[in-house]
C-alpha cells in the first residue's frame, strides 16, 4: 500500500471515530482544512510537528498511525469473515439479526 494513502485513510478513520469534521480536526492540529483533506486523500504528507500534534490530539502513539493492515482487513474481509463464522451456527445468525433489527428501529 502507498504510505501516504494508507496514512491518510488511517487519519480519516480516526477523525471520524472522534466525530470531528475536517475543519474541526484541522483547527485542533494547527493546519488548514484543505491541507487535512490533501493528507486524508494521500496527496500530501505531514511534517514531524503536525504528526506530533495529531498524536497528541488523538492520544495515540505514532506507530499506530502506520498500522495499515487493520484498515485493509476491516474493509475487505469483514463481511466475509462474519458470514464464514455464522454460516454454521444458526443461533449466532439469529442473535446478529436481532441486534441489526434493534439498531434499525
Amino acid at each position: 500500500m502507498n504510505i501516504k494513502k494508507g496514512f491518510g485513510k488511517k487519519i480519516k478513520e480516526l477523525r471520524l471515530r472522534l466525530e470531528l469534521t475536517q475543519e474541526q480536526f484541522a483547527e485542533k492540529i494547527g493546519i488548514s482544512a484543505k491541507s487535512l483533506s490533501q493528507i486524508e486523500l494521500g496527496k500530501n504528507f505531514v511534517s514531524a510537528e503536525v504528526l506530533e500534534s495529531i498524536c497528541s490530539q488523538m492520544n495515540i502513539n505514532p506507530k499506530s498511525l502506520f498500522d495499515f493492515d487493520y484498515i485493509e482487513t476491516s474493509r475487505k474481509n469483514l463481511l466475509e469473515d462474519i458470514i464464514q463464522r455464522v454460516s454454521n451456527d444458526t443461533s449466532i445468525l439469529k442473535t446478529i439479526h436481532k441486534i441489526v433489527v434493534a439498531l434499525d428501529e
